[in-house]
């Protein structure tokens, strides 16, 4: 029996969102290349919804199509990281001002709670929870201000840099820095300080997306990160672009 078509529009929207949040958390990395049928056997469907999902993303600028049924995580250059850091920074910016306007003691609370399960996960080394987290922060913020197109367009920006958060791992995430400015921002959400809100999260975002786009080479682009002895970074594990679900 033929699937009903709400099942196939299931299917298509289980596929894409699976993907989507695969990209923005950082679970592919730069220049990796996923098959169809890697992604169907990962995910649990057919080929044809893939087809469908694979087609709107590379629409969207999350996938270039390759030869063989198969799509890459496009390779960036300084110019585009460093364009898609200013657009991020003017677009979350305003998310956190206008969460930390309207944000609930509970909702202030949920933030606390992410920021110490991230503490958690990087002080154990656990990198794909590390990641996951920090789009959990991030999206758990903008989500407060009740601004649905907004949240939509920044997911968008997320799709085409989540990728490169692994880049950050594990020289830039050892710093002190990010969690501290975590606590500020929900220090600041839950004291209903706008300006401050919006001043830690642009400060968080264009730190990041700079040292991702210093990291470029001599011609501008931007390489994946490379395999390193997790023994040399006191037992960080560091992500690996052989795995193909983004490490761990």
């Amino acid at each position: 029996m033929a699937p009903k078509a709400s099942d196939d529009t299931s299917l298509r929207s289980h596929v894409y969102d699976w993907l989507r949040e695969a990209l923005t958390a950082g679970r592919f990395t730069p220049g990796q290349k996923l098959s169809f049928r890697f992604i169907a056997g990962t995910v649990g469907v057919s080929l044809t919804p893939v087809r469908e999902a694979i087609r709107r993303l590379v629409a969207e600028g999350a996938f270039e199509m390759r030869p063989n049924r198969s799509v890459r995580v496009p390779l960036m250059t300084r110019d585009r990281i460093l364009e898609l850091r200013d657009i991020r920074l003017a677009l979350e910016g305003l998310a956190a001002e206008k969460a930390a306007a309207v944000a609930t003691r509970e909702q202030a609370a949920r933030l606390r709670r992410i920021a110490n399960e991230l503490l958690a996960a990087r002080s154990r080394g656990d990198t794909a929870a590390d990641r996951a987290k920090i789009r959990e922060f991030h999206f758990a913020l903008y989500a407060i201000a009740g601004q649905p197109t907004l949240l939509r367009v920044i997911e968008g920006l997320w799709l085409q840099t989540g990728p490169y958060m692994n880049l950050l791992y594990p020289d830039f995430v050892a710093s002190p820095r990010g969690p501290e400015r975590r606590l500020r921002i929900i220090k600041a959400v839950a004291a209903h300080d706008a300006v401050a809100a919006r001043r830690d999260i642009e400060g968080d975002i264009g730190d990041a997306l700079s040292y991702v786009a210093a990291l470029a080479d001599e011609d501008g682009m931007i390489a994946p990160a490379q395999p390193v002895d997790a023994k040399r970074r006191r037992g960080r594990p560091s992500p690996s672009p052989a795995s193909p679900l983004g490490f761990v």
